[in-house]
């Protein structure tokens, strides 16, 4: 291996320990740590973080990115499972998603501090990259089986990730106990079939 090749997986490798470190630490709430902790937890210098990420908020940011694709990819796990029933796959999809972001550490750093440090247009561009285009594929999906017409998945789409963005937020803000168990889940599924079963929907 050449020596730029090896300095390039090193910078790779660094660049992956700082987030998984970050992503540790930053559960604790994004004003609980610094940078030179962050960097001593990962066994780098100041000079290797900022080498990667220009401040403690572009570290943040990538994190988040991280955060949202690890929530994917539990909805498309869940939704694999049901690959023969698109819409089955849509619903168990969004019950994964919800079921997510109550995991303590994914709620602080993805529905508490994110759009806090990041800002509303900032969290909603990553969300439209991971979660709103993982939807908008299963729907088509459901297009393709006659559920809904493909020119309404874009709208489709909009409506259930607007629903389930607002149900997660205050799952997260709510004081413990608010929301009974299962509520959400069964106001979900009949939006979903709700919303899935119109006149074209395959028999």
């Amino acid at each position: 291996m050449s020596k730029s090749n090896r300095k390039v997986e090193l910078g790779i490798a660094t660049r992956e320990t700082l987030i998984k470190t970050a992503r540790n630490l930053f559960a604790n709430g994004y004003d609980s740590v610094g940078t030179p902790a962050i960097a001593e937890a990962a066994g780098v210098t100041r000079g290797a973080l900022y080498h990667h990420f220009s401040d403690k908020r572009s570290l943040f940011s990538a994190v988040v990115d991280q955060v949202a694709e690890d929530i994917v990819v539990c909805i498309e796990d869940v939704s694999a499972a049901h690959d023969k029933d698109p819409v089955h796959a849509v619903l168990g999809g969004c019950r994964a998603f919800v079921s997510a972001c109550q995991d303590a550490d994914t709620r602080q750093i993805f529905l508490v501090d994110a759009p806090a440090v990041l800002g509303w247009p900032a969290w909603r561009e990553i969300d439209a990259r991971y979660g709103l285009g993982s939807l908008k594929n299963g729907l088509r999906a459901c297009a393709a089986a006659g559920y809904i017409v493909e020119d309404e998945v874009d709208t489709v789409a909009f409506l259930i990730s607007g629903a389930l963005n607002e149900a997660v937020f205050a799952i997260a803000h709510a004081p413990e106990g608010t929301f009974s168990d299962g509520h959400f889940d069964r106001c979900i599924e009949r939006m979903v079939r709700g919303l899935l079963s119109g006149d074209r929907r395959a028999t």
